[in-house]
């Protein structure tokens, strides 16, 4: 039986967060079942995967049109002169319409680190910079292959949770993506998940934005002493 309860998905970011998602080991069945359970829940929405060969990237919409994509190659966009930002290495996109009801004025958003925001023809969009690495040719014959690569050379930012079977990915400024390792025994199959401090600033009321859930989650400061802190939530059910 599927677990619902929404306590389930805030104590899974929690346990995921207070493991620091921790890196590799010397087999690293972390890494290894990360990639599986990703390829099973890239396999769930096979309708919605795609390549785009302008971006080099490879995306998974949500049910209801929520997308995240990888690039095939995370060196493509460093040179001499900087990062090219409209080039991401990971790119959320939603609707902007329930951001821009609960008061959000894009120019009014903070500068973070690695991050840059977008609004264009009505989608909102985080795009992320995860380094330089050139990945593997492979990254360009699957999202599962490009989500591998991803793995490998980001292992750090990988972390699961032994107890409730998730795992994680952190792309910067609190920002990251969850997904089930076993579909059939939770009905979060994939969770979008934002730190709300920068639509704080920038005017938004975050218990208004129409189909994400405001919520406490429960972490570890740099000390290693519980810290509630705040988060965006979009979950889903991909079966």
């Amino acid at each position: 039986m599927k677990k619902s309860s929404f306590g389930i998905l805030v104590l899974t970011l929690s346990a995921l967060a207070a493991l620091g998602l921790a890196g590799c080991s010397s087999t690293d069945v972390v890494a290894k079942v990360a990639n599986s359970s990703f390829k099973a829940v890239a396999d769930a929405s096979a309708g919605r995967v795609a390549w785009s060969d302008e971006d080099q990237a490879w995306s998974l919409s949500s049910p209801a049109g929520d997308k995240v994509s990888f690039a095939a190659d995370f060196s493509r966009n460093n040179s001499s002169s900087g990062v090219d930002f409209d080039k991401p290495d990971v790119e959320f996109s939603f609707d902007a319409a329930p951001f821009i009801a609960a008061g959000l004025d894009i120019k009014k958003l903070p500068a973070v680190d690695g991050i840059k925001y977008e609004l264009e023809d009505g989608r909102f969009m985080y795009h992320f910079e995860l380094g330089a690495d050139k990945l593997a040719a492979a990254a360009k014959a699957s999202l599962e292959a490009s989500f591998a690569e991803l793995v490998r050379t980001q292992r750090a930012r990988i972390g699961y949770h032994e107890k409730l079977d998730h795992y994680g990915i952190k792309l910067g400024g609190g920002n990251m993506l969850e997904w089930a390792k076993d579909m059939s025994k939770n009905d979060k199959d994939l969770v979008f998940v934002l730190d709300p401090a920068p639509f704080i600033a920038a005017g938004v009321d975050p218990a208004k934005i129409q189909g994400w859930a405001y919520a406490k989650v429960e972490t570890k400061d740099d000390a290693g002493k519980a810290i509630q802190v705040d988060k965006l939530l979009r979950p889903f059910n991909l079966k």
